[in-house]
């Protein structure tokens, strides 16, 4: 049975450590800087590593291959919105009053991003929310929601509801703008800009990363289509969308835009 990345959280999630000659005291020890990712919709075998028939995934391969792979991870709900909470939270969706996808997160949650902002770390949402109540596709997030980003611990965020494809509007702390584009790379690229920003500033970073792709309606460009040309035009796109991701993936482990 394949069972959705978003039901299974398998969470891409790696920590950007610096390195030095002698590992420091624990006095001395710098916070690690955290990048959490996640897909949306994703098969747990449409990978390269899990032997996927026809679609490659090279970035996502190579952190199978170098990092810890968990094969038998679940998560605390089986789809979006649940999933989203208790990743945020730590506790079961249920308490967190997002019993289904659509269901806002309760306000008196604390949430990863609240704790660490509280202590010191500049905090980023990049991508799909969907913990603030609304159903249907992805649209920007208006300042004056009380269940937006912002609310929960992200001191930066560019952000819609739900799901979205190619050339996105996204909301930037509450301003609309228009981007062009596979929105899997439009979403990394801003997430790099927020993350050498912190860099330059020496301040700890927590990263979160969520990803549109590929929840349906599926919308490839042409070229991340053109391995798929004998599949019908629907597997296609959907393909073409993850071919998109895992590069997105691989510009991000690189840090470039």
């Amino acid at each position: 049975m394949k069972i959705p990345i978003h039901a299974l959280a398998v969470i891409l999630g790696f920590a950007l450590l610096s390195c030095a000659d002698e590992a420091p005291s624990p006095e001395q020890a710098a916070p690690p800087n955290i990048i959490l990712v996640m897909a949306d919709d994703m098969g747990w075998g449409q990978t390269g590593y899990y032997n996927h028939p026809v679609l490659k995934t090279p970035n996502l391969d190579a952190m199978a291959a170098n990092g810890l792979r968990f094969d038998r991870f679940y998560a605390g709900a089986p789809n979006c919105s649940p999933t989203r909470a208790s990743v945020m939270t730590g506790r079961s969706n249920d308490r967190t009053g997002v019993e289904n996808h659509g269901f806002a997160l309760r306000r008196q949650e604390r949430t990863v991003a609240q704790a660490l902002r509280d202590a010191g770390y500049a905090t980023g949402h990049f991508g799909k929310w969907h913990l603030n109540g609304l159903r249907g596709p992805g649209v920007p997030i208006f300042a004056g929601d009380n269940h937006n980003p912002g609310e929960f611990g992200f001191e930066e965020w560019l952000s819609v509801t739900n799901f979205f494809d190619r050339n996105p509007i996204m909301s930037r702390n509450g301003q609309f703008e228009e981007f062009e584009g596979d929105s899997s790379e439009i979403i990394v690229a801003e997430a790099l800009e927020f993350i050498r920003k912190q860099t330059r500033a020496e301040r700890p970073f927590f990263t979160v990363i969520w990803y549109g792709t590929p929840h349906s309606p599926f919308v490839a460009a042409n070229e991340d289509k053109a391995a798929f040309l004998e599949l019908d035009e629907r597997s296609q796109h959907h393909y073409g969308e993850l071919v998109a991701m895992d590069r997105s993936i691989g510009a991000l482990r690189h840090g470039r835009r």
